[in-house]
């Protein structure tokens, strides 16, 4: 179904008993998983999460097979990026129709080509459904920020929203938990309040600039697009090409001792296919004493140019950059 008749299913209570929430914005996934849930009214006794590698199809059978002695309902809740198998889903959705105390939510963080197959266990015959999430445009992506800086109570106009999302690179989740932090100001959030306490690490251009610059690439081009930008000084710049190796080199340590990637486990939460993907293979392409070189380098540079006075600034940042390239 089409995500504005799910809204209105929600509105209106009348959910399907199964229900798969996929797509391109795992915000959205997340955020709709939550809201189906207090849809549902649901006590914690009821419900049985099952949550990535936690997955387990006999359990989930028993749980749904099984009758309750009190009358509560049995909602089964996963969430997880693997494909399960349509046999099994097509069980577990036959189970929610059959028993009218039965609910079952699947939430796939996926590749979402692979989504296909595993919608056609959702059929309404069965009294389920599915909904795809695409990527919010900039006004649907602004309403829904607006709406939730208003349940925090927060004072902070459209064209100050407007501002941290393009500054935190349309990422709605890290949108959300700035809006946490500004929670603390007793006063209309304005868009210097943005700039000087919400730091972007998604800001336009950081991502693209420190892979470029992993790559061995060119940076000039890059490098000075963030500086016109004004959203980015030496010392910030420094800073987010330290906290991008910190996370490659805790993808590195897990790699090698499990021989195998999984950004969940080191992070906690599934990156997009694409992103994990590209720092697989970035987080390999340096062993461990050239992660140790860099990571001395930043730091030494980071000191001087918070300590030294009369220093060029912008210089001392490129002599950096160029040195760490020659650690690759």
């Amino acid at each position: 179904m089409y995500k504005r008749e799910f809204e209105n299913l929600l509105k209106a209570s009348k959910l399907p008993k199964s229900m798969l929430l996929h797509g391109a914005c795992f915000y959205q996934n997340n955020y709709f998983g939550d809201v189906v849930l207090q849809n549902l009214q649901v006590m914690p006794e009821e419900k049985l999460k099952m949550y990535y590698d936690e997955y387990n199809f006999t359990l989930a059978k028993n749980f749904l097979s099984q009758s309750s002695l009190f009358g509560d309902r049995n909602i089964l809740v996963i969430k997880t990026d693997k494909v399960i198998p349509k046999k099994e889903l097509d069980i577990l959705v036959g189970l929610s129709f059959k028993n009218e105390t039965n609910h079952f939510l699947y939430q796939y963080f996926g590749d979402d080509t692979k989504a296909r197959n595993i919608a056609k266990a959702f059929t309404p015959k069965k009294n389920a459904n599915f909904v795809r999430f695409f990527k919010m445009n900039q006004g649907e992506a602004i309403q829904l920020l607006d709406s939730l800086s208003k349940q925090m109570g927060i004072n902070i106009s459209r064209y100050a929203l407007t501002h941290l999302y393009l500054l935190q690179n349309e990422d709605l989740s890290l949108c959300t938990n700035d809006l946490k932090k500004l929670k603390i100001f007793d006063k209309e959030i304005e868009v210097k309040d943005i700039d000087e306490f919400i730091y972007g690490l998604g800001s336009v251009g950081m991502d693209k600039f420190i892979f470029e610059l992993l790559q061995k690439k060119d940076i000039k081009e890059t490098y000075s697009k963030l500086m016109e930008l004004g959203s980015s000084d030496e010392i910030r710049i420094i800073n987010a090409i330290s906290s991008y190796l910190s996370q490659l080199f805790l993808f590195y340590t897990y790699i090698k001792i499990n021989g195998r990637f999984d950004a969940r486990a080191v992070l906690g939460y599934p990156l997009p296919p694409q992103i994990a993907q590209e720092r697989s293979r970035l987080c390999m392409m340096m062993d461990l004493q050239a992660y140790k070189n860099i990571f001395e380098l930043l730091l030494e540079n980071e000191f001087k140019l918070k300590k030294m006075q009369n220093i060029d600034k912008n210089s001392l940042l490129l002599s950096t950059l160029i040195k760490l390239q020659t650690f690759l």
